[in-house]
């Protein structure tokens, strides 16, 4: 998970670049086109069986989900600073182990919970001065991360059955024809660059949903999610160097207070997960 939160910021990066002369909905387009072109060569090795799925009406549901999450997140990546959408966006964690209370019945560990809401309270230090001015942007992520978490559900289910790069591969088969259509009312020509930037999105984006896919392979939903907390200052590190975003007091104390929750998430997890029987 602290894998894909890296290349996930990488990710947030190159949108907030692109975004500065294409449509969010075109930068879209984008990492659902070249995330197949980086699956092709793993697709080729495995042969078309692997396309073999019970999951096929799920993966079209979490297609549309993950195109509706990804336009929520790109758009808002244009319109707010990198550090405050991602912190924004810690949110999704909430979001995903709360769903996965309701509807996938896990249980809801009172350790699991303090380090979850813990993360949340550095988010709110975090964006706290920016509550005075509220753009569609805030909006635009925080529907996302609604997305996120309904995608992270049927993600879940479909690993019961299929492996974590099937997974991935159907993701962007699915939003592929969705973004497609989109795009056709928005489109502009890119340059050689920026072929470049969108093929990278997509290659990263990809990768980074490999990881995603992965860890929650690897245990319950609620014991992965605080982890995702990490991107923060891989986020900051890039807007600092790439676009001189300088983060604030509230960035800094916020930041570090989701570090130490996600230490505190991973600590107690192992350890219980240690206790349990062979």
């Amino acid at each position: 998970m602290t894998g894909s939160a890296v290349f996930f910021a990488a990710q947030a990066g190159i949108v907030r670049h692109l975004s500065a002369d294409l449509h969010f909905i075109e930068i879209s387009f984008f990492r659902a086109v070249f995330g197949i072109v980086i699956m092709l060569p793993w697709l080729m090795q495995m042969g078309l069986v692997i396309l073999k799925t019970p999951h096929t009406k799920l993966y079209v549901w979490r297609g549309f989900l993950g195109t509706v999450a990804m336009y929520g997140w790109f758009g808002g990546l244009s319109l707010v600073p990198l550090a405050d959408a991602t912190a924004i966006s810690f949110t999704f964690p909430l979001f995903i182990a709360l769903s996965a209370v309701v509807f996938l019945k896990e249980s809801a560990h009172l350790t699991r919970w303090l380090a979850m809401f813990v993360g949340f309270a550095g988010t709110l230090i975090v964006i706290r001065p920016g509550f005075q001015d509220v753009n569609v942007g805030v909006f635009l992520v925080i529907g996302a991360g609604i997305c996120i978490a309904a995608s992270a559900m049927i993600l879940k289910v479909t690993l019961r059955t299929d492996t974590p790069d099937q997974a991935a591969l159907y993701q962007v088969i699915y939003m592929l024809p969705f973004a497609f259509v989109a795009t056709l009312f928005v489109w502009k020509w890119p340059t050689w660059e920026q072929w470049f930037w969108g093929f990278m999105l997509g290659a990263l984006s990809t990768t980074a949903q490999r990881l995603y896919s992965r860890a929650f392979a690897t245990g319950e939903v609620g014991s992965i999610a605080p982890f995702d907390f990490t991107r923060l200052p891989f986020v900051i590190a890039i807007g600092f160097v790439f676009f001189s975003e300088l983060p604030d007091v509230w960035t800094v104390v916020g930041g570090t207070v989701i570090f130490c929750a996600s230490i505190f998430a991973g600590r107690t997890e192992s350890l219980r997960h240690n206790r349990k029987p062979s």
